[in-house]
Order: structure tokens, then sequence, then C-alpha cells
């Protein structure tokens, strides 16, 4: 004769295996603006008319790092971010990515940072720059100052007192540099940023808004830093691999760009040798990879799986809802780049994806706020803080490593 209580706890069993199948199933995505909700959720209904397995859900971010800390808390699931944002993801929030884009469907390099300096510059080398003179296409972006002073961190040549005064530490470096936003309130507060950072700047035709960060300033921006070596008020820019060829052979109409020929600008390599403009892949100071979706460690293998689906069936689309297009968003870029042609499959960790180079430089700025300033409630002002921030980071990924294993075994 049955009993009733084991048909009962067979039922219970089915039922949670169920409840917990379908919370499988279910991915919620963080987005931080309008339009990014709206393509997020045009996708949940695109994909539910398709027959996608798996639920997508949109739920709101107030910027990327409100994004990291719902990814970590379970508020949410997945959300795609910027390299530094990765980097902050994971060193900060114990997170990992998944999947990450490719625009040529090989790999993940979204561009080379470099150094340009005039050919005629017989006397310069990366290695030795003090007192020289610098343009940088902005305050506080990727190409102009994040990956040139962590290159000249890492290299010993700027050194950063305990006050993580790196506008000071750049300001006694160089000897002149144009620096667009250096003296703008949000980098300077206090009002006192080196204005030699400020003094290769040449603002607009009626010398106003000198050093401002926008256009007006004509030093601004990958061109304006271009522009700056090529009038011979700075010895050395840094820009992307592309800087010179967007902006040669009659792509910029300008009379600084007419005038420039490949043969005028070269190369400046890490290890004080120079190259030719083509050189990038073998002369540059870091390559910066593209965009990665950001997900807790246990969960790489579900997401990847679901947008894998996905991409199978919108990535290629030439009408109705594109994946990698965001013409019907009122912006480039929405959710995914509009150049990526792929979504690659991330096995390792985030500094994987990131690669050695990236990741080394941004090292430079731990004691800064480069990354996030409140990295598990720690308020980072040095390095012997962000070691605590490291720490934790590094308990919560081994805590998730068992789930992540696990999930492994499912999706390799």
């Amino acid at each position: 004769m049955d009993h009733p209580g084991g048909h009962l706890a067979v039922v219970l069993f089915l039922l949670v295996l169920v409840s917990l199948s379908t919370e499988n199933n279910i991915i919620r995505w963080c987005t931080v603006s309008d339009a990014e909700e709206q393509k997020c959720l045009d996708l949940a209904g695109n994909a539910t008319a398709r027959n996608i397995r798996g639920q997508l859900l949109c739920v709101r971010g107030q910027s990327p790092s409100d994004c990291m800390k719902q990814i970590k808390n379970g508020t949410a699931d997945a959300s795609t971010m910027y390299a530094d944002e990765i980097y902050t993801a994971g060193f900060c929030y114990g997170l990992d990515v998944a999947v990450g884009e490719s625009y040529n469907g090989v790999d993940g390099i979204n561009y080379y940072v470099v150094a340009l300096a005039r050919t005629s510059s017989s006397d310069l080398s990366l290695l030795e720059m003090h007192e020289r003179s610098s343009c940088h296409p902005g305050m506080r972006t990727t190409v102009g100052w994040t990956v040139p002073i962590g290159f000249l961190i890492n290299t010993s040549q700027i050194s950063v007192d305990e006050q993580c005064n790196f506008p000071h530490a750049v300001g006694d470096f160089f000897g002149y540099s144009c620096v667009p936003g250096v003296k703008d309130l949000e980098h300077d507060p206090k009002g006192n940023n080196p204005r030699n950072l400020c003094e290769a700047c040449i603002g607009d035709e009626n010398d106003h808004h000198i050093c401002a960060n926008n256009p007006r300033e004509r030093h601004f921006g990958e061109a304006g830093a271009l522009r700056c070596v090529a009038e011979n008020l700075g010895d050395v820019a840094f820009v992307k691999h592309t800087t010179v060829f967007d902006n040669m052979q009659g792509k910029n109409q300008e009379s600084w760009a007419l005038d420039l020929e490949l043969e005028d600008l070269k190369l400046l390599c890490p290890d004080g040798r120079e190259a030719n403009l083509f050189q990038h892949e073998s002369c540059h100071l870091a390559v910066v990879p593209t965009n990665a979706v950001v997900v807790r460690l246990e969960d790489k293998c579900r997401v990847y799986k679901f947008l894998e689906r996905v991409q199978n069936a919108f990535a290629n689309a030439t009408e109705g809802f594109s994946l990698f297009s965001s013409v019907n968003y009122g912006q480039p870029d929405v959710l995914f780049s509009d150049s990526t042609t792929k979504l690659l499959r991330v096995m390792g960790t985030y500094t994987s994806w990131l690669g050695p180079s990236y990741t080394t430089i941004l090292k430079a700025f731990e004691c800064e706020g480069t990354v996030e300033q409140s990295c598990y409630a720690v308020i980072v002002l040095c390095k012997r803080q962000y070691c605590k921030c490291f720490y934790r980071g590094l308990y919560c990924s081994y805590q998730n490593f068992y789930n992540y294993i696990f999930s492994l075994r499912v999706c390799l």
C-alpha cells in the first residue's frame, strides 16, 4: 500500500525543482537609461515571440555602479559595461563577465592607445618624458589620462603622494601640457590644479574657452591632441591608433590636417623604441578591450547560454528587431555597441577579458577614485584601503566558486 506521505514528498520535491528551473531561466537586465530600458523591453518581447528559452526582465539602475550593487545583491543578473567599469565590478564587487563584444568576430580588442610624435623629434623617448610637453584628448579619459598617466606611474617616472593628487604629480612631471577639462570644477573643486596643464591649449579662434573640456578648445579630443603635436605645441600626443588615419586623406578639412603627411609622424614605444604608424600592434601603451556583460560568478554559464540563443536569432536581422543596432533608440550603442558583430564567450575571469596591459594600467590608479570610490562601503583613499576591498572581493569570489564549478558542468 502506498504511503500518502511519500507521494506528498515527491510532489513537493518536483514543485521545488520546477520553481528553481523557472527562476534559473529568468535574466534580469540592469539598464541605466530610457533608451537602454526600451531596447531591453523590445528584446524581451521579441525573444518571447520567437519562443527563445529563458525570460528577460528589465530592471532600472541609477548608474553602472548601482547596477554592480544590484547584481552583487541578486536584484539584477546582468548589465553591459565599459572596460574600466568591468574592472571596478570585479575588483570591488567580486563580479565577473559572461560574454564580451567583438567587432571582428575573433577577439575583444577595441583599440590601441599609442603615443604620437613628430618624426623630426629625434631625441624623444617614452622612458625620458620629464619636462617634455604633452597633448591629451581630455581629463579622465581612457586615452588621454588613464592609460598614459598609468604608464608613467608604472614605469616609476611619476610618483603620487599620500593624498593621491594625480594632477599635481602630472603637472610637476611635464613641462607644459594641454589636458582639456583639468581646471573644470568637476576635476578641480579647490581650484589648485597646476596651470601648466593648460599651457599647450589654445581655446577658440578668439582665444576664449582655453582648456575647456569641449570642442571650443581646439586641442580637445583625439583630433585636437593630434593637432597639438602637428602644430608643434606638444612633443607627444596620446591617442587611439586610428586617430591619424581618421584625420588624413581629406577626412578632416581643417588646414592643419590637410598639410599633414604620414611620414611626418611616428610612434613612441614603451621600451624606448620608435616605430612607424602601422606598427601599433607591437608599439602601444595599452590594448583597450571592448564592452562585456557583467554577471555574478555562478551565472556566467546561464547568461552566456541565453545571449547565445538571442544572438543566433537577432544578431544578423535585416528587418525587425536587431540586437546590434540602435537606429530606433535616438542614440548610438544602446545595450551593445553598434559595431559589434558577435558576442564572444569569456571562459576566464574578468581580468583575462581586460588583458594584462590594461589591467596593469588600471592598478596604477588604485589609490584614486578612478576605480569605484565606494568599494564594499569602504571609502577608498589610498592603497591600504584598496587591499581591504580586494580581499573582500576575493573572498566573495571564492564563496561563489563552488556554485560556478557546478554550473559549468551543465554549460560545457
